[in-house]
């Protein structure tokens, strides 16, 4: 399956459809016939300008219809769409948004209840991020509860500092490669750091504000559901496929009210994040080989001890249910003797 296919699911095209960010690369083209509500950053001129030396076909970037430079999404976008979008493609544009619950609040208010939201987003372990730290919950809950509309000091610094290559490449995939490279001196950090604190309110600059691997994600979506912030839920999560991963997002948030299946599936995807990196960890620095394909052995022991423990806790949390409802009577009795002494 291409990744055009994995972006568009089953929608077709008498969806109302918002593509965010398409650029030279429409996954869903008006000229296509789709009924696609494009939103970007630049009218469609100053986008072929953009990319005029890129080496891609300038003539693929669309009539620009919402331009969007900050803010929540719904208040961009015209009234109209509020409630009636079937489908949001954002293909490499999550990780670039400062305040990701706030786009994840907006996408709520722009899609109907069955609606979905399809996204790709980059492996941290696969491209320029992969020395940077995965992104948890705390940091997309810290920049929500600032209100970001523009990138923090932490995120310029990073991606001055850390960002590198491996083999001349910003991207590369599950394979055996070279070791990492880092692409600027410590003095692009230090004048960056420089320059925010000079200018807080500055001009708006673009960088990858969170780092996710495909556990990671699903992680943070799980923990902001439970925490009331996002009612989405990850319905489909494919790849990493190269240097990306796809999923399909949908309303309704993940069902989080047994605690104990909560931290469960908490424990288990922070785990699976741990041998994710692992294997970033075997293949960049030659410990073992190659890759294998699909999950290694280690996963898989990993998810049968998951499930395992899942069915005991569960089996503990029925018993304990069990023994409450039987010793309530008995509870009672002796709460009125004791009342009565």
């Amino acid at each position: 399956m291409d990744r055009i296919t994995r972006l568009l699911g089953t929608a077709n095209r008498s969806q109302k459809i918002i593509e965010l960010g398409a650029g030279y690369c429409p996954v869903a083209p008006k000229s296509g016939g789709w009924q696609t509500h494009v939103v970007d950053h630049a009218e469609r001129d100053e986008l072929r300008t953009k990319y005029a030396g890129a080496g891609v076909d300038t003539g693929l970037i669309e009539e620009v219809d919402t331009i969007w430079r900050g803010g929540p999404l719904h208040e961009a976008v015209p009234p109209i769409l509020s409630g009636q979008v079937d489908l949001i493609i954002a293909s490499h544009v999550l990780e670039h948004i400062p305040d990701l619950i706030g786009f994840f609040q907006s996408a709520t208010r722009l899609v109907r209840p069955d609606g979905a939201l399809s996204v790709a987003l980059p492996d941290r372990r696969y491209c320029f991020d992969c020395l940077k730290p995965w992104t948890t919950t705390g940091d997309l809950l810290d920049a929500h509860h600032r209100d970001m509309n523009r990138h923090s000091l932490k995120t310029a610094f990073n991606h001055m500092a850390y960002s590198a290559t491996i083999d001349g490449q910003l991207a590369w995939g599950p394979r055996p490669v070279g070791k990492p490279v880092l692409m600027d001196p410590f003095a692009a950090a230090v004048d960056t750091a420089a320059l925010f604190r000079d200018q807080p309110d500055g001009p708006y600059r673009d960088y990858h504000a969170w780092q996710f691997t495909p556990a990671g994600f699903q992680l943070v979506m799980l923990e902001l559901a439970a925490l009331g912030v996002s009612d989405w839920r990850v319905e489909r999560l494919d790849g990493p496929e190269n240097f990306e991963f796809f999923a399909v997002l949908r309303r309704g948030g993940a069902e989080v009210s047994d605690p104990v299946n909560l931290q469960v599936r908490r424990q288990g995807l922070l785990l699976a994040q741990l041998a994710e990196t692992r294997e970033q960890i075997d293949f960049m620095l030659g410990t073992a080989g190659s890759p294998p394909e699909g999950r290694t052995d280690h996963y898989e022991e990993l998810l049968v001890r998951l499930t395992d423990q899942d069915n005991r806790l569960r089996e503990m949390s029925e018993t304990l249910a069990w023994l409450r409802a039987v010793l309530r009577p008995a509870r009672r009795v002796w709460r009125t003797l004791r009342g009565k002494n």
